[in-house]
């Protein structure tokens, strides 16, 4: 009788020990965004300057419902803890942001640990397909630039760069929204995904484009 009881209380300290691990981060231990960081750089290194409602997968599980912000020139997550942005600090694995919450089917997913094709670690890279034998990303990347302006002297200003990415098997590789590029992963289906192209009207050079037909190149048998 007592080995049960304790097999129980022992159970009972783990389930809460395991639930106290996904409470966010107490404030005063985490990091907090310095708007002075960027000051007199034009624009915005945010993904979106608004919170978006989010939830985030990390090394220690799950939090949902949160306010989300992604920083891409520094690659850091922000969540809104009572309208002060503070750094989630615990290894993020992804992160899923819902731009037209409580509409949680239009979700934009981001992951992180890619090391292929000039992608750094620490870098968020949406998964615009990610399942399937064919899979899609895109990589915006922030960065700070300076151009000489008349009366203002050298500005500074954060540009964003987007890259498209394509992996198949072994092979992980940056590609440009082009035909040429795009079909050279679907070649031994391309009957079938130039019909689709045709009856569709798919112009892949445009990103949802590629992603109905990569979509449809998954399902092929």
């Amino acid at each position: 009788m007592k080995t049960i009881l304790f097999t129980l209380l022992f159970c009972c300290s783990l389930y809460t020990a395991n639930a106290q691990l996904l409470q966010l981060q107490d404030p005063v231990s985490s990091k907090n965004f310095n708007p002075e960081k960027y000051a007199g750089i034009r624009g915005t290194p945010f993904l979106q300057d608004k919170w978006v409602h989010g939830a985030v997968t990390t090394n220690l599980g799950i939090y949902n419902d949160l306010e989300l912000k992604i920083d891409l020139y520094d690659n850091v997550l922000f969540y809104n803890n009572g309208g002060e942005p503070f750094e989630l600090i615990d290894k993020i694995v992804e992160v899923k942001l819902f731009p037209k919450w409580p509409d949680n089917k239009n979700e934009l997913v981001f992951t992180k640990g890619l090391s292929q094709a000039g992608i750094k670690p620490d870098q968020y890279v949406q998964v615009l397909v990610g399942t399937g034998a064919v899979q899609f990303f895109r990589s915006d990347i922030k960065q700070v630039s300076e151009m000489s302006e008349i009366n203002a002297g050298m500005v500074k200003t954060f540009t964003n760069t987007s890259r498209f990415y394509l992996k198949k098997g072994d092979q992980f590789k940056f590609i440009r929204l082009n035909k040429e590029d795009i079909m050279s992963f679907l070649i031994d289906k391309d009957a079938a995904i130039n019909a689709l192209i045709t009856e569709k009207k798919l112009n892949l050079k445009k990103e949802g484009d590629v992603v109905q037909a990569i979509q449809a190149y998954n399902s092929l048998p």
